[in-house]
């Protein structure tokens, strides 16, 4: 037997101005595609051959240059279509939150999922993993067997996610039936900042989807927070069960409505979590902690998200207070002319300079003068890799001048959420009371290391509050951009 893979996982984010190209992404074909799918031994000890077209992974950014998907999806279709008499089976590792420039679908996963039926036809098994921050509807289950997410969020269960569901796929290519999920589209549209999976209602759904499928009846069972920041007709959240046979169906039907039901009667408990202010808020009461080391994030510039990372308001909130009592980083602001700047300078030297690309007034220019402390490596930190691929460019660190300010120059949104990032960037994070990244709920890697996190609820291409976004294409009414009593769907199966 053979099974066919694939991988395209890119969170876009249309908010941004920097749309994303094929040299954004990182592309692995053959044995390097399989052996960075996790899934190796799950199939080849199942004596099945596996079958790579493309891995093509990238940090989120902005929308997908439709050049760039056409060839990653003409990647895919013709690898399949070259194999088509010899698989089995296929598998899919996709995001969910894909937007291409000038796609009718919007959804990458839409788009090529559909193409995928078309090819290998109705009966062929097709199972996909994705992130609970992508988008799912019937257009999805329709043309999947098999369709599952991520519990966690931070994303820690990723890879025993992706090998559940490869492991789900080999029972059914091994045992043929007909498979066909299970879905309930609600009228719920959060951010990944308000369904924390070590929160509640979140937690309680978790322990729900446990349950479920410990009954043999439902093969797989998920919950899909969905995604907010691009326009779609696919944006809310959703219950999907998968029976394990066509018989089960009508019992999955019933843990589809009760655990929809269940999310219904606690949508309201969707908040944010731990401790959050406004920005000026977030700095004061920050200031005021003696615990070290202390995590401010700039949740509207959230690089994990696709921020652009240019924003300078925390920058400005800082320097409105007086610190001197304090050691605090800022890591970091995106400015390619800035960095290209102090990348002519040397460690200790003395420079004054603008510092924001002045985009809007979130990336205003700030004016500063201090010394060059560090001039380290710039690593984008990437899902369960603590640090991934080579050296993007080099980092400039400055300190501002009467002050113990530190800020990281960047010259790409990259995240910093592990203590490998700071190293490879040339300081200590736990030399610092506090430092402040460009995200939302803290990285799996950071949360250890953080003594207090406070969320700051700044604006820009990552706004928390999405009540707050002009939306067009959404369906309506959904909460929270509408309040109303009844549970209904936006679409079911």
């Amino acid at each position: 037997m053979k099974v066919f893979v694939a991988h395209l996982t890119f969170e876009c984010n249309e908010h941004v101005s920097q749309t994303v190209d094929i040299g954004d992404f990182r592309t692995l074909y053959g044995n390097e595609c399989i052996d960075a799918m996790h899934i190796r031994d799950i199939f080849e000890n199942k004596d099945i051959e596996i079958v790579p077209s493309i891995f093509a992974g990238g940090v989120p950014g902005g929308m997908i240059e439709r050049n760039a998907f056409d060839f990653m999806e003409n990647k895919i279709l013709s690898t399949l279509k070259q194999h088509l008499k010899e698989i089995d089976g296929v598998y899919l590792q996709f995001h969910g939150a894909s937007g291409v420039l000038n796609l009718e679908d919007v959804s990458a996963e839409h788009h090529i999922v559909k193409r995928i039926r078309e090819i290998v036809g109705k009966y062929m098994p097709v199972a996909m993993i994705m992130d609970p921050h992508g988008n799912v509807t019937r257009i999805l289950t329709d043309n999947v067997n098999i369709v599952r997410c991520y519990r966690e969020s931070p994303h820690s269960d990723q890879v025993d996610s992706e090998r559940i569901v490869a492991q789900k796929l080999v029972d059914l290519m091994k045992n043929r039936r007909p498979m066909r999920p299970v879905l309930r589209k609600l009228p719920i549209m959060v951010g990944g900042e308000r369904s924390v999976s070590a929160m509640e209602p979140v937690k309680s759904i978790n322990a729900l989807l446990d349950k479920a499928e410990e009954d043999e009846r439902v093969f797989s069972i998920s919950w899909h927070v969905g995604y907010i920041r691009h326009d779609d007709d696919k944006l809310g959240a959703a219950i999907v069960v998968v029976p394990n046979k066509p018989e089960d169906r009508e019992y999955c039907e019933k843990v589809a409505d009760d655990i929809s039901e269940f999310v219904w009667q606690h949508h309201k408990e969707f908040k944010f979590s731990g401790n959050y202010d406004e920005p000026w808020d977030a700095v004061r009461n920050t200031l005021q902690q003696n615990k070290k080391t202390s995590v401010i994030t700039d949740s509207g510039d959230n690089c994990g998200a696709g921020g652009s990372g240019q924003n300078t308001v925390m920058l400005r909130e800082f320097l409105k207070q007086d610190v001197t009592d304090k050691k605090v980083l800022i890591a970091g602001i995106n400015d390619p002319k800035a960095n290209a700047l102090l990348n002519k300078k040397f460690v200790g030297d003395f420079v004054e300079f603008d510092l924001g690309v002045g985009e809007d007034e979130l990336s205003a220019p700030v004016h500063l003068r201090g010394e060059i402390i560090a001039i380290g490596e710039e690593y984008n930190g990437l899902g369960h890799e603590k640090v991934a691929g080579k050296a993007l460019g080099k980092c400039p660190i400055v300190r501002i001048e009467g002050t113990w300010i530190d800020v990281l120059v960047m010259d790409k949104n990259v995240q910093y959420g592990n203590m490998d990032q700071f190293e490879k960037a040339g300081v200590h994070f736990h030399d610092y009371d506090i430092v402040v990244v460009k995200m939302g709920y803290l990285d799996t890697y950071l949360i250890p290391e953080t003594a207090y996190h406070n969320m700051a609820l700044t604006d820009g291409p990552t706004i928390q509050r999405a009540e707050k976004i002009p939306y067009k294409k959404i369906p309506r009414p959904i909460w929270p951009t509408d309040e109303f009593e009844k549970l209904y769907y936006i679409d079911r199966t």
